[in-house]
């Protein structure tokens, strides 16, 4: 994560918009090519909940001056990110008015108000979000972002994030109306006359400001940190085929933890069991291979089998169940270049 990579939109693309008074928008109904959307992000979603897949992203990106980025994403499913904003910048996030349920910042639960939340791209940080759910996204450069703060507060960066890479503040709900109406007139700027670099910059300081008098975050405990490692390192292991694990005892013995232990934190991070969390992501990773199947000759069942599941009726009801559709005609749409 953290790479400057930029997607590169295509003329047929019609689910992309030509930008609008410097405004992007992209709809989706597909979990993977969504978290492809964002320009210059290097990232993997996987869809957690039920159903067919919709987002949307509105986006303004400001390049004339220090790099400034402004979006909403909206995920209608319920979704596990891992996300990297372009190289040498600053993200800074915030759930939108209609916020739906508990958001989790780095395994960190946010269930009491509204928190403004930071991490730096060389980091990355992870997403759990509910069903329904909107949250709006401020990147900055990491070098423009400190000399600001440091000009208008006296404070340095390091201060504002946790171990030098991420920390979360709690916003007041006046606080986050303010900033959500300030968004939402950057990314509709119908009659504005103020350049939109001007605006951004407006923005960044109203939430600077809004990070109050004492800007030492909360810190993380040892406990919550060995917590969220074990919890990223069981789904680095699912996510390799070759060393894919038979069920959750196993992958207790290669953690080196007890099976109650492993439950604790991922109720803890993720809010879901170990067993249900990792099949979804299989599934997610089967889903990805399909779609960029390219060989006719490669069936459903090869892919599935080198995903570990081993029985094609169940694997078949479970897919359809997460994505709403049979893994055949994910690969038929595929194969037939309708992705």
């Amino acid at each position: 994560m953290g790479h400057d990579i930029a997607p590169a939109p295509t003329a047929e693309d019609a689910t992309r918009s030509a930008p609008k008074d410097g405004i992007r928008v992209c709809r989706s109904d597909d979990v993977a090519e969504h978290a492809d959307n964002i320009s210059r992000w290097h990232q993997e979603y996987e869809q957690l909940s039920g159903g067919v897949f919709s987002g949307c992203i509105r986006e303004m990106l400001v390049e004339d001056g220090p790099r400034l980025q402004v979006f909403h994403e909206y995920t209608e499913q319920e979704t596990s990110q891992q996300c990297g904003p372009w190289s040498g910048s600053v993200w800074m996030g915030l759930p939108d008015l209609s916020r739906t349920g508990e958001v989790r910042f780095c395994g960190r639960p946010h269930s009491d108000g509204v928190h403004l939340m930071m991490a730096r791209a060389s980091s990355g940080f992870t997403l759990r979000t509910p069903r329904d759910f909107g949250i709006y996204g401020i990147v900055a450069d990491e070098g423009w972002l400190a000399s600001r703060l440091t000009g208008r507060h006296g404070h340095k960066l390091e201060q504002l994030l946790l171990h030098g890479s991420v920390a979360s503040r709690a916003l007041s709900p006046s606080r986050h109306s303010e900033l959500c109406f300030l968004i939402e007139g950057l990314l509709e700027p119908v009659g504005a006359t103020t350049p939109s670099g001007d605006l951004c910059a407006d923005l960044v300081d109203l939430l600077l400001d809004s990070l109050g008098d004492d800007p030492t975050p909360p810190s993380r405990t040892a406990l919550e940190q060995r917590r969220f490692d074990i919890v990223m390192q069981a789904r680095r292991i699912a996510l390799k085929p070759e060393s894919s694990v038979d069920g959750v005892d196993e992958l207790c013995e290669r953690l080196h933890v007890t099976r109650r232990t492993l439950q604790n934190h991922f109720n803890s991070v993720l809010g879901m069991a170990p067993k249900d969390y990792l099949k979804r992501v299989r599934l997610n990773a089967v889903r990805r291979a399909l779609q960029h199947g390219n060989d006719p000759a490669r069936s459903v069942h090869d892919i599935a089998m080198q995903w570990g599941f081993w029985h094609l009726g169940h694997f078949s009801h479970d897919y359809r169940e997460l994505f709403g559709e049979l893994p055949s005609s994910t690969l038929r749409r595929a194969l037939n270049g309708t992705f």
